[in-house]
């Protein structure tokens, strides 16, 4: 199975407003690909584009970064949900067949993943 369109309405949190409440985190501007195991919703994920945030600022960028976690737990821990939507359309690959899917959602700050990677 796979979910080919997924949404988070947008909050009521002005974007800046979220990163300004981080002391030390991570921004993930664009995401890569990844693996979902659909009998527990374990994830992992890899991180195209990211920069630490740092006492309420978007600083450095990161490389190699991969986020894992269980995608039910990390969706109940969102805490602060952005006014902005953004879009995105990509393919999902499984067993060497594709299938197109997109996402909608705003910034949204969760409070506590794994974090794996390499710095700068």
């Amino acid at each position: 199975p796979r979910m080919t369109n997924t949404l988070i309405l947008p909050g009521e949190h002005n974007p800046e407003e979220i990163i300004r409440s981080v002391d030390r985190g991570l921004f993930v501007k664009k995401m890569g690909g990844g693996q979902v195991n659909t009998v527990n919703g374990d994830f992992v994920f890899e991180v195209q584009e990211g920069y630490l945030i740092v006492d309420g600022e978007i600083g450095e960028p990161v490389r190699g970064a991969t986020l894992t976690g269980n995608g039910p737990e990390i969706l109940n821990s969102i805490d602060m949900v952005g006014t902005d939507l953004g879009f995105s359309i990509g393919t999902c690959g499984k067993d060497g067949q594709g299938v197109p899917v997109s996402d909608a959602m705003p910034t949204v700050r969760i409070p506590h993943m794994v974090v794996g990677g390499e710095a700068v």
